[in-house]
């Protein structure tokens, strides 16, 4: 169990600390002289548990709150010390708002200096403390009277300290590794230490971890927990890492980073919150209010935005994005206080819904749905609720980042849930099994339409398609919907044209005979088709005649119009782009370029330009800086 003290300055916490455990947390030469606490010290101690007990002993001064959020990122247990002569004061107020803020539901009250009171005294701040509680979920704490310096008191306090620790629940091994750094330092003969709590995961001597969000990649030679060597760090515990690597030279690994499992690196500047505003805070959070961020052992600057108001009373919650002005490292259900900009009240916290804020549209109705689903108690809970409302799908990998969910703990989310995944470009998307169902149902039933409304039409393009089914242009489920309709041979693709399997369409007499004379010529033309004053020629028509025709026929799908006077068999166009994926194959990168097209079509420069745009607009290829991918 982690404990933390909390309390005005001046009130006995790191003599309290001192009693329990026998260990005096200041350190600092400056915090001896001055006989005040600025870095936040540890202390373990065995009270006859599992495991000794940790503690960090937090400045108590308002100067050093940013110090104190820093020690009070990740603990189990709070023990708020109030001292008997001065009762409840100002750092006392904001203390018990960051531990409620932060989600503290475990603690006790430690009224110190009770030797300097009369009895009638101790009574009067005991009635003072249970009213500041009341509102609190620290409402039902035991105060403990004590004098530090004497030990009367502390043992009966030391006793409820190893009671709450055998009774704590245990934290579970789930999620990457992560631990969030408040201290940093460099030991003779050993080197980098790092110290924290870790928040999930595990991670063994001799793994790999990276610094997030610098990126870069360290090794573990040696891990002590709760001060015992161990050969793993885990959840729920205080540890220290000896780290080794040579991108040591190029960073400072400083409080406020994180070390992460790999998969767990993933820098953000945007955080889709649960902003809280306290019941202290003197005025309304605003639109756009610069505030100073603490989250982990990190302190950063940022702009609130509301999303769906102008403005949070305090008291209230609401949805917000914190867009900071530097990357940090953060996941979902991680904590974060806020304080004003002059960095002198707390005015906040809350929690973090969706680490991975989108830039536009934050505050529509569908993205306000989308973090009301990420705000459910679980992963699997906050799933399903995304795939009821997402009709395009779920972007599986971000979720699992926002969650922290390992490999593993993935792949038992997906086997959990009646949901079809599939790719969309390089994301992997799941969509509810139901909602795809009905989809290729919906899909068949408007080219069953189509065939009977178009019975010479091969079948629509999917620009058509997607205009039958009122969609400015095809979304990105029914495209796949549409393919997997394809694969399981239901549905054909003739060149740019979609056709129910058993569907043949039926040009009269005259047509279907120009067609096939047509068709001749072209393919005897190879990967290269005649131009239209050439066809003219071969066919001894009138130019104007045959472009009507074969505009006619293109739209009914049996040609592919590919430039303005160039027409394809879908069968050629087909050969074209299986050039393309097979260069796309060949690549180290998945890309290519139109000289490479050129060179193995050998259908010239001008043509390849042609054939290649208009694979663009038909979205078989992507183009991007130079060159091109193949789409699904």
């Amino acid at each position: 169990m982690i404990i933390a003290t909390a309390g005005h300055v001046d009130h006995g916490k790191t003599t309290l600390v001192k009693a329990l455990t026998g260990i005096d947390t200041d350190r600092l030469k400056e915090e001896k002289q001055r006989g005040m606490t600025i870095e936040p010290g540890y202390a373990y101690a065995d009270f006859g548990c599992e495991e000794p007990l940790a503690f960090v002993d937090v400045p108590g001064h308002e100067r050093f709150v940013r110090n104190m959020l820093a020690g009070v990122a990740a603990i189990d247990f709070a023990l708020l010390i109030i001292a008997a002569d001065d009762g409840p004061m100002p750092q006392t107020v904001e203390h018990l708002a960051i531990l409620q803020l932060l989600g503290v539901q475990r603690g006790a009250v430690a009224l110190t200096k009770t030797d300097r009171v009369a009895p009638e005294r101790v009574n009067e701040v005991a009635v003072q403390i249970a009213t500041l509680l009341s509102t609190t979920p620290m409402q039902d704490a035991r105060v403990f009277p004590v004098v530090a310096t004497t030990g009367k008191g502390v043992q009966a306090l030391r006793n409820h300290l190893a009671d709450a620790a055998a009774s704590i629940p245990r934290v579970a091994m789930a999620g990457n590794f992560r631990m969030a750094i408040d201290r940093s330092f460099t030991l003779s003969g050993a080197g980098l230490v790092v110290t924290g709590a870790v928040t999930s995961g595990r991670l063994r001597v001799d793994e790999e971890v990276v610094v997030s969000p610098q990126g870069e990649t360290l090794r573990v030679r040696s891990i002590h927990q709760h001060n015992r060597p161990t050969d793993v760090a885990s959840a729920g515990r205080r540890c220290a890492l000896n780290l080794a690597g040579s991108s040591l030279k190029r960073i400072s690994v400083e409080r406020g980073d994180w070390l992460v499992a790999a998969a767990a690196h993933a820098p953000t500047e945007r955080l889709d919150v649960r902003l809280v505003v306290h019941a202290s805070c003197p005025s309304s959070i605003e639109h756009w209010t610069p505030v100073h961020v603490h989250i982990g052992a990190a302190v950063v600057n940022a702009r609130v935005a509301i999303l769906g108001a102008n403005s949070v009373e305090p008291g209230q919650s609401s949805f917000a994005q914190l867009v900071l002005d530097r990357s940090i490292s953060a996941m979902h259900g991680d904590r974060f206080i806020l304080r004003d900009q002059s960095a002198r009240r707390t005015i906040g916290g809350g929690r973090v819904v969706d680490p991975f804020g989108i830039h536009r549209g934050r505050a529509k109705p569908e993205r306000i749905a989308q973090l009301s689903a990420m705000e459910r108690a679980t992963a699997s809970e906050a799933l399903d609720a995304l795939l009821a409302i997402c009709p395009d799908g779920v972007s599986l990998q971000p979720f699992a980042q926002a969650w922290n969910l390992t490999p593993d703990e993935q792949t038992v989310l997906r086997e959990r849930h009646a949901m079809i995944c599939f790719h969309d470009r390089d994301v992997l998307v799941g969509i509810a099994a139901q909602r795809w169902t009905a989809m290729r149902g919906q899909l068949t039933k408007v080219l069953r339409e189509w065939h009977q409304s178009e019975p010479t039409s091969v079948g629509p393009t999917d620009a058509a398609l997607a205009a039958q089914m009122q969609f400015q242009r095809m979304p990105t489920a029914w495209r796949a919907a549409c393919k997997a309709l394809c694969d399981d041979g239901l549905v054909v693709r003739q060149g740019v044209s979609l056709r129910l399997k058993e569907h043949q369409p039926v040009l009269s007499a005259l047509d279907a005979l120009l067609l096939e004379q047509i068709s001749l010529l072209l393919s005897r033309a190879g990967l290269r088709p005649p131009i239209v004053g050439e066809l003219a020629r071969e066919l001894d028509m009138n130019q104007a005649t045959l472009v009507e025709f074969l505009e006619r026929v293109s739209r009914m799908g049996h040609l592919v119009r590919v430039a303005k006077n160039r027409y394809f068999l879908p069968e050629t166009l087909d050969k074209l782009a299986g050039i393309a994926a097979q260069l796309a194959v060949e690549s180290p990168t998945g890309r290519f370029d139109a000289a490479s097209f050129r060179d193995r079509s050998s259908i010239g420069r001008n043509l390849t330009i042609e054939v290649l745009e208009f694979m663009d607009h038909a979205r078989i290829t992507h183009f991007s800086g130079g060159s091109r991918k193949m789409l699904d």
